[in-house]
């Protein structure tokens, strides 16, 4: 186990602080910037950097990119990605600004995925010191869509060379074994000329905020909610669905689209999507209403839906259509992602597994995660089932590995995102060892 040294650490730190203060949310497209100009300038950046330090680079449509040590031999990769959703609400710090006091890094990115990319940059750099000549192709693979369903991966797979075997570090340790489905739509229906009601940011977060103005008086009704990703939709408090209790209830009577998400994707609702599909070993299946927007000109309801690995993507979409057809409304699919199942006892999840075991009394904790993180170690480390998407399953032969840790709080798509600096610094010897013995299994 190498520990970073102080220049590693300072370059670590310079590194995040640049990327950190690039807002690489997705905008509308642009001469060269099929995903705004901020993704594109963290692509660039990350290339450029690579670039210098001598390693083999690709830029791919300005969507992806690589970076590779090795030019011969299988291929091994870790796939990251370099976009991140909006800051939402409630940073007691600037969001695209690098915090780095009481031992943490705070902004946005730090978690999701901007830390876990540099830790596994700067662990390939540990190889390209380590073998002048590699048997094997070491590459970090990275993205600029992501957060909004992985396109900038299809046009990697389209054009590209696939992993033999690699890891995407977007998620959680141990290891991933399965992931839910990812169903993100939206519901349209009539539009609305006594109010107008906006919240959220992005469909795969829970909205922290939404307003309602009554065009008739032009008062104002706002809601306060807690934001989380939209895998933990229990974790955050949802503004929208806050609002229908808070609004004028013929305003909702009044809505299609209201009506819809009050009898199906409230809190108080009397028939749960959810409760139509059910449960297995990767979980229930869970829903998130991220957006809405009704005024006159439109009326757009957009819900994240989680599906466990059992059920069948054209099942949910009979749903939801039949559904909205209860209500007049209609079906619009955003983004379409079938579940991930990989088997426990494969090579692959086993030494990744394995490394996490090594690894984890390592890291460290807050005083207030003693006792859950006492109650992980004294289990043995197995792969997990998960309700989040990861690059995974964007291509065959990746499973996620990190870097959330069993005892913390989920940080991703939340105000105030930070994690240990020492955490993301321990990543890298321990990223460096997954690509070594990974290579390994490929090579015997």
């Amino acid at each position: 186990m190498d520990m970073l040294t102080d220049i590693e650490k300072k370059r670590y730190d310079e590194i995040l602080s640049d990327l950190i203060s690039i807002r690489s949310v997705k905008g509308e497209p642009a001469v060269d910037a099929p995903y705004g100009t901020a993704p594109k300038q963290a692509l660039t950046y990350f290339l450029d950097m690579a670039q210098k330090d001598g390693f083999i680079t690709a830029n791919i449509g300005n969507k992806a990119g690589y970076v590779q040590w090795g030019d011969h031999g299988p291929l091994v990769a870790a796939l990251g990605h370099l976009d991140v959703v909006p800051e939402g609400s409630g940073w007691q710090t600037e969001p695209f600004q690098l915090d780095t006091s009481d031992g943490f890094f705070t902004g946005r990115g730090v978690v999701d995925d901007k830390g876990p990319v540099i830790s596994t940059y700067l662990a390939l750099c540990r190889l390209k010191e380590k073998y002048l000549q590699p048997e094997c192709r070491f590459r970090l693979i990275v993205g600029t869509d992501e957060e909004h369903g992985s396109s900038c991966m299809e046009r990697y797979c389209e054009t590209e060379e696939l992993p033999d075997i690699g890891f995407t570090p977007d998620a959680e340790f141990p290891c991933i074994y399965a992931e839910k489905g990812i169903y993100q739509m939206h519901f349209v229906g009539k539009t609305q000329s006594d109010f107008t009601l906006h919240g959220g940011n992005a469909a795969n977060m829970v909205p922290p905020y939404c307003e309602c103005i009554d065009l008739t008086t032009m008062r104002g009704i706002s809601a306060d909610g807690l934001q989380a990703h939209a895998s933990h939709p229990d974790m955050g408090i949802n503004a929208i669905d806050l609002m229908l209790d808070k609004m004028p209830s013929a305003f909702v009577e009044g809505s299609d689209l209201l009506s819809l998400m009050k009898k199906h994707f409230s809190k108080s609702a009397s028939e749960p999507f959810a409760s139509f599909f059910p449960e297995d070993e990767s979980g229930r299946m869970t829903t998130n209403v991220g957006i809405v927007s009704i005024n006159k000109e439109e009326a757009r309801l957009h819900v994240d839906i989680r599906f466990p690995v059992t059920v069948k993507t054209e099942e949910v979409r009979k749903k939801l259509e039949e559904i909205a057809s209860a209500f007049g409304c209609s079906v619009v699919d955003d983004s379409v992602l079938a579940p991930l199942y990989k088997e426990k006892d494969s090579s692959q999840i086993k030494i990744l597994s394995e490394i996490y075991g090594k690894y984890r009394g390592e890291f460290a904790y807050l005083d207030e995660e003693a006792e859950s993180r006492s109650k992980a170690l004294a289990e043995t480390p197995e792969a997990i089932a998960i309700g989040g998407g990861t690059y995974a399953r964007t291509m065959p032969n990746i499973v996620a590995f990190g870097p959330q840790l069993p005892w913390n709080k989920d940080q991703c798509h939340q105000a105030n995102e930070k994690i240990l600096r020492e955490n993301l610094y321990l990543l890298v010897p321990m990223y460096e060892e997954a690509l070594e013995k990974l290579s390994q299994i490929v090579r015997s």
